[in-house]
């Protein structure tokens, strides 16, 4: 009996679209598979990031200070900017407390150190007169002979030195009114330049002092007695940094 050719048409035609559907289905897979690679990648990115957040703090600071350790070595002479800084402050203050030793040991050579304090602040190295004897005594400008012998000896120390000074000079608190002195201050600025002129001898620089008066400013002792009105009855002598 044969088989009608239609019907053998019609089951290759249904198997024929059986085929194409799986190929199409396989297709659809093909993409899954794609996304689950870049998922899979997308993690291990996360993975790896989140490890690198997680480095040892005391590990950073150790590879930081080996960086910086490397640097610093190829800088020049080893140095840095802040000891650079650092050393150059140290260099005014090293050399007032040289200039204070010498002043020191000269004085004392003379029997002076008692009849003066030496110190070194912001200002710079200061020498004050200010003994319990007399070095101006009422209304006068004139320095005492200890005063002169003080001032002397000190401007043989300080003409070795190329620094600022600055003379000031102080009263008590007692009013002046002469023909000479109308003012404690006018009475000051003339026991400062007293002892200006004594420095100004022995330096080669006299452009380099400057005289000032203070008047009854600044009293270091009691105005009430008349010890404490001599001690304020004196000059200072400012020695200032290098620049």
């Amino acid at each position: 009996m044969t088989i009608p050719t239609k019907g053998r048409s019609s089951g290759r035609a249904r198997g024929g679209r059986g085929h194409q559907q799986e190929h199409e289905e396989g297709n659809n897979e093909r993409w899954l598979l794609t996304y689950s690679d870049m998922i899979t990648l997308l993690l291990v990115l996360f993975i790896v990031l989140f490890a690198i957040s997680q480095i040892s703090q005391a590990k950073f600071r150790e590879f930081k200070q080996s960086v910086s350790h490397a640097v610093l070595s190829h800088t020049p002479h080893g140095t840095t900017k802040a000891h650079t800084t650092s050393s150059t402050k140290a260099q005014p203050v090293n050399q007032l407390a040289a200039i204070k030793a010498q002043l020191t040991t000269a004085l004392n050579s003379e029997g002076l150190l008692g009849d003066v304090t030496l110190s070194i602040n912001a200002s710079g190295l200061v020498e004050g007169l200010v003994a319990d004897s007399t070095f101006f005594t009422l209304n006068s400008a004139q320095l005492s002979a200890v005063g002169t012998q003080v001032v002397d000896t000190s401007a043989g120390v300080l003409k070795s030195y190329p620094n600022a000074i600055e003379v000031a000079g102080y009263t008590d608190d007692q009013p002046v009114h002469t023909v000479s002195f109308p003012s404690n201050f006018d009475l000051s600025v003339a026991r400062a330049r007293a002892a200006r002129a004594i420095i100004a001898g022995a330096v080669s620089n006299p452009d380099r002092l400057v005289a000032e008066g203070r008047g009854e400013a600044d009293p270091i002792a009691d105005n009430t007695k008349s010890e404490g009105r001599e001690q304020n009855r004196r000059i200072e002598i400012v020695l200032h940094p290098q620049s």
